[in-house]
């Protein structure tokens, strides 16, 4: 067995050819094997913790994502429309309340022309009454005219009853007109005491929350930015993880190699001593050149690896740059204060909702009221008329009846005046009918001006802060704790597949041996062809990767002709390099 002067814990001594004396191959190889073995445990487990470093990542992203999307949108929108409206309701309050309580002077006022002017009504009612009778008097016998005249007495209690349910309406709309005003005093007391800066604040909220929206969006389309970065850097490590596995693989076959070598000069069958060394120093030359290329293929993979790893960290630690606002606030600490000014404005604007909400109904009541009222108009008309209709019935049956009718005609006369007594009253009443109708939609507002449930919408805004909190505290509970276990595994990570010490000196150790202890041929002896043929073609016969076959064909005689014998002409999956 040939030895060859190496030692690899040693100092190198001068290079020996592979006649020389020294450790053996075979002693070479076993240590090349050692680096492989203890090479593909530190990249299993880096590629496990690097897997694991991705899981965490991509729950730190998940949380990050759970954060900004803490708010529907829709209810945030509802939420920040709630508190303007409120606030825009409040501002306004006083303003309305003014108009309110004048519309209220222009009911009072209405209300007691109307009484006045109805009790005329009624007096005149009375008259007609008694000018029904002188006609059945003054027509004694005539049964046509004392038809007439019952027929008088209904038209004239029809209009009495739908008077005096007139009457009742205006009272009870006169009589509820001072507890309205003590509840418009009441409200603007409440008024003077939170207006206008508690609705300024509100609105403030709003805003405050608008904006906390729109930054939450920006945030979330970062955070996807960070997400793809760091994704495609786990992607880099991953694919550089590799080296590990290919680098065992190449150092298995350098290790292999080396043993046939050493088999080869064990036992060089028939062939003279000088076609043996040349065939085995060539071999060893090979070896050698997989050997510099297999140490420049996996330092430069590593250091990507090293550096695509290292950058996997800084990544990660910005995602937790961006759980706050970028205000030095965090999204807790402002939904916190801001669901606190909120409750706050509710507490303090109790009492004027309240008032408010009192004055609505009873001023909604009164706008209704009046409104009906307006609409009863009609029977004062009608009334009107069917006066003015006995009238000129009464003209013509006295006209018919000449002299005897003269008693009659004065009767008539004086339904006349009347007719027109309650034209004149008639008119009244649609002056304060008009007066009531223009206060009642003072009272009712425009569509811009529809009350507010304060209460309700404040309400339902400090449900949506309240539950997106809890979703976002939720969110943010697991992130430093991730973050801190990511720095870890890949300051770990680095840390094992930083080898060089352990795999690249002693690699680069050997390559150099190596180098020293092959000799190229430029010829292989005619002689040795077969057996030379042999030996390289088991060698070969190992390769997995693309560029082991590239370095070997530089090794093998004639390789650019592409010989018939030429070992990379098999198209096996065995040579497939998707790994490297």
């Amino acid at each position: 067995m040939t030895d060859i002067a190496y030692f690899p814990e040693a100092a190198l001594e001068p290079a020996a050819p592979a006649s020389g004396t020294g450790p053996s191959l075979v002693e070479l190889s076993e240590a090349i094997a050692a680096i492989a073995a203890g090479l593909d445990a530190r990249f299993v487990a880096a590629g496990t913790a690097l897997a694991r470093a991705y899981e965490i990542v991509e729950g730190l992203i998940g949380a990050l994502e759970n954060v900004t999307n803490a708010f529907e949108r829709d209810a945030a929108d509802a939420a920040v429309g709630n508190m303007r409206g409120t606030a825009d309701r409040l501002m306004q309050l006083p303003a309305i309340q003014t108009a309110r309580k004048e519309a209220l002077v222009s009911i009072e006022r209405a209300s007691a022309a109307l009484s006045h002017q109805i009790d005329q009504v009624n007096r005149t009612l009375s008259f007609l009454r008694i000018c029904g009778l002188n006609i059945k008097v003054a027509a004694a016998g005539s049964g046509d005219f004392s038809g007439f005249a019952d027929t008088m007495f209904v038209k004239l209690d029809l209009g009495e009853t739908e008077m005096e349910s007139l009457s009742r309406e205006i009272a009870w709309l006169a009589e509820a007109v001072p507890a309205m005003f003590e509840v418009e005093r009441q409200l603007a007391g409440e008024c003077t005491q939170v207006i206008p800066h508690v609705p300024r604040k509100l609105s403030e909220n709003a805003v405050a929350l608008q904006r906390h929206q729109i930054g939450l969006a920006e945030r979330a389309q970062r955070i996807a930015e960070v997400a793809r970065h760091i994704r495609a850097q786990v992607g880099t490590a991953l694919g550089a993880l590799q080296v590990g596995d290919s680098t065992r693989q190449r150092l298995e076959h350098l290790a292999d190699g080396l043993v046939d070598i050493d088999a080869f000069i064990a036992a060089p069958g028939d062939l003279p001593a000088d076609v043996a060394a040349v065939i085995a120093d060539h071999a060893v030359a090979l070896i050698s050149a997989q050997a510099v290329d297999t140490l420049e293929t996996f330092q430069r993979e590593s250091r990507l690896l090293t550096g695509s790893l290292r950058g996997i960290g800084p990544s990660a630690a910005s995602l937790l740059e961006l759980r706050d606002g970028g205000d030095g606030e965090g999204d807790g600490v402002f939904l916190h204060r801001l669901e606190r000014s909120v409750a706050d404005v509710a507490s303090v604007t109790e009492r004027l909702r309240e008032a408010d909400a009192r004055s609505n109904r009873l001023s909604g009541l009164a706008s209704t009221t009046a409104e009906n009222l307006a609409q009863r108009l009609a029977t004062v008309h009608r009334i009107t008329s069917d006066v003015q209709q006995m009238a000129w019935n009464t003209d013509l049956r006295c006209y018919r009846m000449g002299d005897e009718g003269r008693g009659l005609a004065v009767v008539a006369s004086e339904i006349r005046g009347f007719a027109a007594t309650l034209a004149t009253i008639a008119t009244g009443i649609a002056q304060s009918f008009d007066g009531l109708t223009a206060a009642a939609a003072v009272i009712r507002g425009g569509e811009d001006d529809a009350p507010v449930d304060a209460g309700a919408a404040l309400t339902e805004s400090l449900g949506c802060i309240r539950e997106g909190g809890e979703r976002m505290r939720s969110g943010l509970s697991d992130l430093d704790e991730g973050a801190v276990s990511v720095t870890a595994i890949l300051e770990e990570t680095t840390g094992a597949i930083d080898c060089e010490a352990d795999v690249g000196g002693p690699l680069a150790a050997i390559a150099e041996r190596l180098s020293g202890l092959g000799r190229e041929a430029a010829e292989i002896p005619e002689a040795g062809q077969a057996t030379f043929d042999v030996l390289l073609g088991t060698i070969a016969a190992r390769y997995t990767m693309a560029r082991e076959r590239e370095v070997h064909r530089a090794f093998q005689p004639g390789a650019e002709a592409a010989p018939s014998s030429d070992p990379f002409d098999l198209d096996d999956d065995d040579f497939d390099d998707g790994l490297f």
